[in-house]
Order: structure tokens, then C-alpha cells, then sequence
């Protein structure tokens, strides 16, 4: 690939970056995509095609004022930027990412309407040819009909560069757009059952042929029930039914691009002790060809998110994530991939406008079913370590500077990478 030497991000932005910028004067979308182009501690790992959670109803305090922008920008350093073997010639670069945002949050009797949308534009110094801006939003409308039955009707988007976890790239990085838009309800029988409900739409998208994720579509709805005791804790069970499509593979593709999931879900929110929550879910999911008897993989999914407030000023946040997911590096065949990861971050609040945050993040993964030659039996580490400084100097105004270490190791050669990724930024409300 050829090298542009301009520092891209302190040149004039042309024409349609701007225009582009000012179209979408929405606040962050996503914490995590806020700031920076990939966040280098990625609290999802990395976003999976499955059929998406329930969206909570918003726990977000009603803000003073209804309408605010933010501005952010961001300075990153990365040592490896296609996240390849030590073999290879690797990689570095330095870009920045400019931010701009509104957000919007009012209530009109029982209803509730948010809106989140942000523009992020990104140049690099060296591969100018990455150059891109991307368009985030999530909007809701929290309904409710009578006190008793509630809902929301959701509509988000997400892009992000995804050159980290599924493929072994070589001078390619693949932006991914995930959509998802929902509609669910609750109906209150009581004074602790509640009947669950919703239709949702997901779609995948990649810029690229080199992604292990291929572009995909599914739709489905979800039924269930939730039991709320009196402290407060709660259980549900969902079923969820989804008919999908691997969008991104040939139409003589064979097996057959269409397919099916089924998932059972037991989830629940506790609050064990006044410093310590708990939130999780279990379930068994199914996916099946449609030309096919025989599924294509199935298994347990979940995970156990922690909260303990150990101090007034100081908190650990950690958990334990199990994943299913298509893998599909090859047009005909069906492969698959497990993966197991924990993670653990603490965050000291030195002050009351300073924080300190460490993560450790540990995950394997196991590929299985119809590999390509050579990659039977690929099981990979992975591994992201880091530490972020916060300081608030105003209320409107937020500094942070983080060290992240991105690392995998792979029992197939040429597969392993390390990755430093140091990064400065600055956001500010109004």
C-alpha cells in the first residue's frame, strides 16, 4: 500500500468532510466509539452477528437541559495498524478523529423521546488512504400506554473499524456498520409478572471481502416473561425465533446463505448487597442452514457483568462472557468459532474530578467446524491490557490519556500480533 506523508489530521478538512460534520451535530452515540476510532479497551470485545438483547428501559437521569453538543477530538498512536506477525514488515501510524454531537432528551407525559447522533471523522498521518468519516446515532421513543404497559421503539447505528480479532489482515482495514432496530413491550399482570414482547431487525455490514464476519441480515421476534421480587431483583425467560442471511456470499453459495436461530434465554438484575450488582444472562442458541438437516452450530452464550462499589471512591467492574458465532473466511465453507473471555477493570476516583482506570481483558477462542486446509483445530489467545487517566477540570470539559496493549497468539504460524495503542483526548459539552 502506498504512504502519503501528510499529517492528515492538521490539514484543512475538504468540502464534504465539513458538510458531512455540520449534517450531524448529535452527541456520542457510544461511549466507546466517542473518542477514538477503536476504543483500546474494547468492553464488548468484539461485536458479534447474534440476535440482539432487549434494550432496557432508560436509566438515564431527565438532563437540565434538554438539548446538548459536544465536541471532541482525539490524537492516537498505534504501533501496529493492520495487526500483523512480527514476521511481517508491521506498521505504525499516528491519526486523529474529530467528533461532533447533539443530543436530545425530553419527556412529554408518559412518553420519552432520546436521540443520540455524532459525525467522527478520521485522518491519518501516513495511510491517508484510511481516511473516512463515519455517521453514529441511537434514537428511542420509551412509550407508555398506561403505567402498566410500557415499551420502546429503538433504532441505532454503529460504525467502526473491526482489523483486530477475525482476520489476519494484510493492508486492508474493514469498517463494519451494524443496524438494529426494535420494538418491544411489557405488560405488568401483577404486582410481579410481566409479559415480554418485541420484533427486532439486525444488519451487518462490511466494506471489505476481509472480514471473517460476512455481511448479514436477520429478523425475528421474541416472547417471554419477567418476575420482579420485592427487593427489587428480577428473572426472565425469552424465546427468541430469527430468519437470517449471510448477505455478503454468492447466491450459488452452497450450503445455502439463508438460515435460522432459536434461543432460549434465562436472564436476571440483582443487587446482592447496597455496594455489589449483578446482571446476566444464559441461553442455548441454535443456528441451522436452511438446506441443511443438521444445524450449523449451537451451544450455551451468556454472560455475568459485576459492579462492587468497594469504597466511595473506589469500584471494581468485572466479568465473564461466553460466544458463539459464524466464522465464515471462506464462501463455502460453514465454519464457526467458541470463545470464552473474563475481564476485570478497577477504577480509582482520586479526586473528585480525577479517575484512574485499569482493564485486563483474557479470552481464547476455538474454531470448529469445516476449516480451511491448514487452520484445523486454530485456537487463538487474546489479550487486551490497559490503563486510562481521566480529569475533569470543568464540569463541561473531559481529558483522558490511555495505554492499551492489543495482543493475540495463535496455535497456527503467522497469526499472532502485538499492537501498543497510545491515545490523547479531549471532549467538551455545552
Amino acid at each position: 500500500m502506498a504512504a502519503s506523508t501528510r499529517p492528515a489530521f492538521f490539514t484543512q478538512p475538504s468540502p464534504p468532510c465539513v458538510l458531512s460534520l455540520l449534517s450531524c451535530l448529535l452527541a456520542i452515540a457510544m461511549p466507546s466509539l466517542a473518542l477514538a476510532q477503536q476504543s483500546p479497551i474494547d468492553p464488548n470485545w468484539v461485536q458479534q452477528p447474534r440476535l440482539p438483547d432487549l434494550p432496557p428501559l432508560s436509566t438515564q437521569l431527565q438532563l437540565p437541559d434538554t438539548l446538548q453538543f459536544r465536541v471532541g477530538q482525539s490524537i492516537e498512536h498505534d504501533s501496529n495498524i493492520f495487526r500483523l506477525p512480527a514476521s511481517s514488515s508491521r506498521q505504525a501510524d499516528t491519526y486523529g478523529v474529530t467528533t461532533l454531537g447533539m443530543k436530545f432528551d425530553k419527556r412529554y407525559g408518559l412518553q420519552r423521546i432520546e436521540l443520540e447522533l455524532n459525525a467522527q471523522d478520521y485522518r491519518y498521518k501516513n495511510y491517508s488512504v484510511l481516511d473516512f468519516t463515519a455517521i453514529n446515532y441511537a434514537a428511542a421513543w420509551r412509550w407508555s400506554l398506561t403505567p402498566r404497559f410500557t415499551g420502546n421503539v429503538t433504532a441505532d447505528r454503529s460504525e467502526y473499524i473491526d482489523n483486530t480479532s477475525l482476520v489476519q489482515s494484510s493492508g486492508v482495514v474493514n469498517h463494519r456498520t451494524e443496524e438494529v432496530r426494535r420494538l418491544d413491550g411489557e405488560y405488568e399482570l401483577g404486582s410481579a409478572v410481566r409479559l415480554l414482547g418485541g420484533v427486532f431487525e439486525r444488519n451487518i455490514n462490511n466494506s471489505t471481502a476481509a472480514s471473517a464476519v460476512v455481511n448479514t441480515s436477520v429478523t425475528g421476534a421474541d416472547v417471554g416473561a419477567r418476575y420482579v421480587f420485592l427487593t427489587g431483583n428480577s428473572v426472565a425467560y425469552r424465546y427468541r425465533k430469527g430468519n437470517g442471511e449471510y448477505t455478503g456470499l454468492p447466491s450459488t453459495t452452497l450450503p445455502s446463505r439463508h438460515f435460522s436461530d432459536v434461543e432460549h434465554e434465562l436472564s436476571f438484575e440483582a443487587t446482592p448487597t447496597g455496594r455489589t450488582t449483578l446482571q446476566g444472562r444464559l441461553a442455548h442458541l441454535e443456528r441451522k442452514r436452511d438446506d441443511s438437516a443438521g444445524r450449523e452450530f449451537s451451544g450455551l452464550v451468556g454472560r455475568v457483568n459485576m459492579v462492587w462499589a468497594v469504597t466511595g471512591k473506589t469500584r471494581v467492574e468485572a466479568g465473564v462472557i461466553r460466544e458463539i458465532s459464524s466464522y465464515q473466511p471462506n464462501a463455502i465453507i460453514p465454519s464457526y468459532y467458541t470463545s470464552g473471555r473474563v475481564y476485570v477493570s478497577p477504577v480509582w476516583n482520586l479526586t473528585e474530578k480525577t479517575a484512574i482506570r485499569l482493564r485486563f481483558d483474557q479470552g481464547l477462542r476455538y474454531y470448529k467446524g469445516s476449516l480451511e486446509p491448514g487452520y484445523a483445530g486454530r485456537r487463538d489467545s487474546l489479550s487486551q491490557e490497559g490503563v486510562s487517566l481521566e480529569w475533569e477540570p470543568r464540569r463541561n470539559l473531559k481529558l483522558m490519556a490511555s495505554l492499551a496493549l492489543d495482543k493475540r497468539s495463535s496455535n497456527i504460524q503467522n497469526l499472532d500480533y502485538k499492537a501498543n495503542v497510545l491515545d490523547l483526548s479531549a471532549l467538551l459539552k455545552f
